[in-house]
């Protein structure tokens, strides 16, 4: 993705308590106690910290974040990101150095579609 891209930024510093829901992609650096829905992706940098679950088609992760995270298509985790939930995607990308406490479920719903007609 482009950095050009993000529209949306929490930077460090910054605060919120509450849902935010996004059209297009979001970027935190800052606190977020809450959920955050994003139709594109949700960027988390290294000062970034996320208390809630997180939906996005990707996600970019480099920071903290305790709740589920699921994505449509890809979670990238950067060295720094220390992850504590669940982890729901159709890819993984995980740099050494990652923390995750949590489970791991890489699914791909029209693969098991496909599975499923296949064995009737």
């Amino acid at each position: 993705m482009r950095q050009d891209a993000i529209m949306n930024v929490l930077h460090k510093g910054s605060t919120v308590d509450g849902k935010i829901r996004i059209n297009g992609s979001v970027r935190i650096d800052g606190k977020l106690k809450g959920e955050v829905e994003a139709t594109e992706a949700v960027i988390v940098g290294e000062t970034g910290v996320i208390e809630g679950d997180i939906r996005a088609k990707e996600t970019n992760i480099s920071g903290k974040c305790t709740g589920q995270i699921c994505a449509e298509n890809c979670v990238l985790l950067h060295a720094s990101a220390v992850i504590n939930g669940d982890v729901k995607c159709k890819k993984l990308v995980v740099d050494e150095g990652v923390m995750i406490d949590g489970n791991i479920s890489m699914r791909d719903k029209s693969r098991n579609v496909q599975e499923e007609k296949g064995k009737a």
